[in-house]
């Protein structure tokens, strides 16, 4: 089927449209920017229509906007901007290039155009309808409810809120993972919107009854707004029904709807009134609290449990049972008994390993429920884990001492600091010096230093033991993404949103400032930290000569680049793109040669030896680059790996699902 966009167009869905390049009854293209292939078209009302989109084999969403309203097209521009800047699995991902306009045949007026990643799967308020509103339990509230904190914390890091959180604007993958979608309404945290705010002043609302903040309603909307309606929303599913279904205390405003989920603990109710709260300054403030009191629900737990099989065991022991069977029946009837038996013993025996998988899934790898090859994946990789180190809270780096004793590890606005032989975290603290969570670290080859870049936009020099030695700020307007440090200690570089790549000297000066076209997303020095290559949100890649300041584009991918490596010899160059593709690239004869696919966002990437490329992301995967060839594949992360390091024979992986895991990755 091809479909044309054509508001005016007479018969847009003409079967004579198919293997047609333009429409049979208007004659615009169906190929929208030579590029998508307009197949079907999903709904849409009085403003736009989504459609779906083949490009290239992959199926997309397409939104339209038909009416040239000015604040429609704001809404627009604003979402499509807000899409581009966030990169998570939980947010659908939209490319550089995925909003433009089109002019179809005839008309004047451009048709507005966002093409973004196609969810295949259901919103939750059809998955609950489906399922005749069945309430959620606890445990999948709880996995749920990290998942869309955790979403939030990338949004709002980025100074975004989202402003229309509820259940039809959560899909449900098949796989039963979550995304947040729909952010048309999403809006900027500047300082002129906070003055607006904090003088009185009322903004553009957007209200979902039941579940928009009560200051949002007055047009005084903040971050915390989110966290109300997410909190109203897991109302819905514990319950299955809407928060409009139940009264409010006429003397505190509170929503009474614990009556209504007795299979939920109170403990857990407890974090969703605090989420809650009438008042935006007595809720979580920010996304890590509201992980840290759920991290806390579950240690306890822990703790009770430990407790109460201690005592069962100290009951249990000395016990003494002797049974005595009496066979009074035929051996018919024995045979029969028996026959019923052992199907019975079967079908409880695959229950309760599936309930085991379930636990075990849920305990090892913070998943429910986990896809059973998932489990299988992980287990055959367990002969390759030496030791797992939990952070609570997500990691985004980690850097290794040139000892190897010590692992620096960015959580939130904070680094700890953990004992490689044991996993025992180190009693120095960095207090809260950056204020957004740390994107970036990179550490000295004498191990005297460290550095780490934020969100916040700022920069910071410590010493080994965490000292505060100095302060770059607003070092990138807009955050900082990556840093890297040059192999002889000389300098260091850092990209950011602000285009740019700054050179830095360990002593605070700024040496040199590369301009880009577009955010820099990864950056690699080569052996001698003489050329410095760098990737960016829009597939450019540069390589820059330090010595001579001449830079020349590589290539351009289409996609954003998440990870860059260079081989010891600095003849070849792997690229890792958002899209799920290793390019190598020849340096030498700036040729591109094989591509590698291990499938799933490339987060990072490291060559081990000349041979040896490892890459990170859904799983990790050993290759060997010159042949193509995956050597091994093992999972053990319920996220996407962000960072890895490579000493040896080991391989230490961190995760935003808070874990730190060490590898024996050449043991066969």
């Amino acid at each position: 089927m091809s479909y044309c966009i054509n508001p005016n167009c007479p018969k847009p869905d003409d079967p004579g449209n198919e293997k047609k390049k333009e429409c049979v009854q208007c004659g615009s293209s169906l190929f929208l920017q030579g590029r998508y292939h307009v197949k079907k078209l999903l709904g849409g009302g009085g403003f736009g229509k989504t459609f779906l989109v083949d490009d290239g084999g992959k199926i997309k969403v397409l939104k339209v906007l038909l009416k040239n309203h000015p604040k429609a097209i704001s809404l627009f521009q604003q979402e499509a901007q807000v899409l581009m800047s966030l990169r998570h699995d939980g947010i659908p991902e939209v490319e550089p290039d995925g909003y433009f306009t089109f002019f179809a045949k005839g008309s004047d007026e451009p048709l507005h155009c966002l093409v973004m990643e196609y969810i295949e799967g259901e919103d939750l308020q059809e998955w609950m309808k489906k399922r005749r509103h069945k309430a959620i339990t606890e445990e999948e509230g709880v996995a749920w409810l990290k998942r869309m904190v955790e979403i939030l914390d990338q949004v709002h890091q980025k100074n975004y809120f989202h402003r229309d959180i509820k259940p039809h604007n959560i899909m449900r993958r098949l796989n039963g993972s979550l995304v947040l979608i729909d952010f048309g309404t999403a809006r900027e945290v500047s300082e002129t919107y906070l003055v607006k705010v904090g003088q009185g002043q009322n903004v553009t609302g957007i209200v979902s009854p039941g579940y928009t903040a009560p200051e949002q309603m007055n047009g005084k909307a903040v971050p915390q707004s989110d966290f109300f309606a997410l909190g109203r929303t897991f109302i819905y599913l514990l319950t299955g029904k809407p928060p409009t279904a139940f009264p409010e205390n006429p003397r505190t405003g509170k929503l009474q709807w614990q009556k209504s989920s007795l299979e939920v603990s109170k403990e857990f109710v407890d974090i969703i009134d605090y989420m809650m709260a009438l008042v935006p300054g007595k809720r979580p403030q920010n996304a890590q609290m509201i992980l840290q009191c759920l991290t806390e629900m579950e240690e306890t737990r822990e703790k009770e449990a430990d407790i109460e099989a201690s005592r069962n065991k100290a009951t249990n022991t000395g016990k003494k049972t002797n049974t005595q069977f009496n066979i009074t029946v035929n051996l018919d009837q024995a045979a029969k008994k028996k026959a019923i038996i052992i199907g019975s013993s079967a079908i409880a025996l695959l229950i309760l390993a599936a309930i085991a998988s379930q636990i075990y899934g849920l305990r090892r790898y913070h998943v429910f429920p986990t896809n059973p090859l998932m489990l299988i994946e992980g287990l055959s990789s367990e002969k390759l884990l030496r030791s797992i180190i939990k952070t609570g809270s997500a990691v985004r780096d980690i850097s290794l001492s040139p000892n190897s004793k010590n692992i620096y590890s960015s959580s939130d606005r904070n680094i700890n600091v953990y004992q490689v032989s044991d996993g025992k975290q180190l009693g120095w603290k960095t207090k809260n010096e950056h204020l957004s969570a740390i994107t970036a670290l990179g550490m000295h080859p004498n191990g005297n230093y460290l550095v780490s870049g934020s969100d916040d936009t700022n920069i910071i020099i410590w010493d080994n033991q965490l000292k505060l030695l100095d302060k770059l700020p607003n070092a990138h307007p807009g955050g900082v993404n990556v840093l890297a440090v040059s192999p002889s200690g000389s300098l260091f570089a850092s990209g950011g949103n602000d285009k740019r790549v700054v050179l830095w000297g360990f002593n605070g000066k700024r040496i040199l400032t590369l301009d880009h076209n577009e955010t820099v997303t990864a950056l690699a020095f080569n052996a001698d930290g003489s050329i410095l290559v760098t990737g960016t949100s829009n597939g450019v890649i540069k390589l820059w000569n330090l010595n001579t300041r001449v830079n020349k584009q590589i290539t351009r991918l289409p996609a954003v680049i998440n990870a860059i490596a260079l081989t010891p010899d600095t003849q070849t160059l792997a690229i890792g793109d958002q899209s799920g593709n290793i390019k190598l690239w020849n340096l030498s004869n700036n040729q591109g040669g094989i591509v590698l696919k291990p499938g799933g966002s490339i987060k990072t990437l490291k060559f081990s030896d000349a041979n040896t490329l490892l890459s990170g992301g859904d799983r990790i995967t050993v290759w060997n680059w010159k042949t193509g060839q995956a050597e091994k594949t093992f999972v053990g992360h319920s996220q996407p790996v962000q960072s890895m390091v490579i000493r040896g024979n080991f391989l230490i992986s961190a995760s935003l699902d808070g874990t730190i895991k060490i590898w024996d990755f050449k043991s066969k």
